[in-house]
C-alpha cells in the first residue's frame, strides 16, 4: 500500500497552490492516471492523532483499489478557530471534499441514532461534505472489543480500521452521487459481524462497478476547475 499523503494546515490560512484538489504529481507513464480527491480534515472530536492516521491510511487503501488516489489534508484547529461553524475558510475545488469529525455533543443535538457513525448531507451531484461522529464510531468499537474479549469473535478491529471504513462509506456517498446503500460490500446500510471481520482484514470493499462510478465522478470534479467557498455549501442540518 502506498503511504497516506498528508498536510497539516491550520485554519484562515491560505492554501498552497500544492494542495489542489486539481493538482496531479510527476508525470505519471501510464496514459490515464487516477483522479484524485484531497479530503479536508477537521478534527472538531479530538480524535487521537494515532488513530485519525490510521483511519486515513485505511480509507486510502480503499479507494486505491477502487482506482482513485487521496490526499489528505488535516486542518489544525486553533483557540479562535474552534467553532465548527467557520465561514472564512479559502476558495475550493469539486475535488476537495470537507470532512467533518464531530464529538458526542453534535451527534446528541442532532438526534443522530447511535448506530449511524457518518452522514453525507443533502441530495444532487458535486457534494463536499460529510460528517462522521466520533461518539458513534467509538461505542462500535467498544461493543466489538467487548465481543472479542467474551469470545463471540476470534478476531480484532481498531477504532482507527473502523473510523478508516466510515469515512470511505461517506465519501463513496458523494462520489457516487447517491443516498441509498447497497447489498454488497461496504455500501452496505447495516454492517454484520461478518462484515466487521472484513473490516478486520482489508476486505470491506467498493464492488467493481461501483469503483467504475467513483473513478468516473472523481474524473469529472479532476475537470472541473472554478472554485468556490465552503460556507457557500455547507449544511446547517443533516441528514441521510
Amino acid at each position: 500500500m502506498k503511504a497516506t499523503q498528508r498536510w497539516i494546515l491550520s485554519v484562515g490560512v491560505v492554501l498552497a497552490s500544492g494542495l489542489s484538489g486539481t493538482g496531479q504529481c510527476a508525470a505519471d507513464a501510464s496514459p490515464e492516471p487516477s483522479p484524485v480527491i484531497t479530503i479536508h480534515v477537521h478534527n472538531y472530536a479530538g480524535v487521537a492523532p494515532k488513530t485519525l492516521a490510521e483511519a486515513e491510511e485505511v480509507a486510502t487503501g480503499i479507494f486505491q483499489k477502487a482506482g482513485v488516489e487521496t490526499r489528505w489534508a488535516d486542518i489544525v484547529l486553533t483557540a479562535e478557530k474552534s467553532d465548527a461553524n467557520l465561514t472564512d475558510y479559502p476558495a475550493f475545488t469539486l475535488s476537495d471534499v470537507q470532512l467533518s469529525i464531530f464529538p458526542r455533543v453534535m451527534s446528541d443535538e442532532s438526534g443522530v441514532k447511535a448506530s449511524v457513525m457518518g452522514l453525507a448531507p443533502g441530495n444532487g451531484p458535486d457534494r463536499n461534505v460529510v460528517y462522521i461522529f466520533d461518539s458513534n464510531v467509538e461505542a462500535r468499537y467498544r461493543r466489538l472489543l467487548m465481543a472479542h474479549f467474551n469470545g463471540i469473535m476470534d478476531w480484532r478491529v481498531s477504532k482507527g480500521q473502523i473510523l478508516g471504513h466510515a469515512i470511505a462509506h461517506e465519501l463513496g456517498h458523494l462520489l457516487l452521487n447517491q443516498q441509498v446503500h447497497s447489498a454488497h460490500g461496504i455500501m452496505r446500510g447495516e454492517w454484520s459481524l461478518e462484515d466487521f471481520r472484513d473490516v478486520a482484514y482489508g476486505k470491506f470493499l467498493f464492488t467493481p462497478p461501483q469503483a467504475e462510478f467513483l473513478q468516473a465522478d472523481a474524473r469529472k470534479r479532476n475537470s472541473k476547475q472554478e472554485t468556490f467557498k465552503v460556507n457557500e455549501f455547507e449544511c446547517s442540518t443533516l441528514a441521510h
